[in-house]
């Protein structure tokens, strides 16, 4: 599978504000031990919970 530059777990970063996000996002997952895409998945479930 060939990823465009900035793709992580099929979401696409561009620019400074969607760099932060990642940056807040691969933070979280550090404190979690698990991975971005894990991290990415459980801040999902989270939001539509919510819904």
């Amino acid at each position: 599978m060939n990823k465009e530059h900035g793709q992580v777990t099929g979401i696409i970063w561009r620019g400074p504000d969607d760099l932060a996000i990642y940056q807040r996002l691969k933070e979280y997952a550090d404190k979690k031990d698990i991975s971005v895409s894990e991290a990415a998945k459980q801040l999902l479930k989270i939001a539509l919970k919510k819904d």
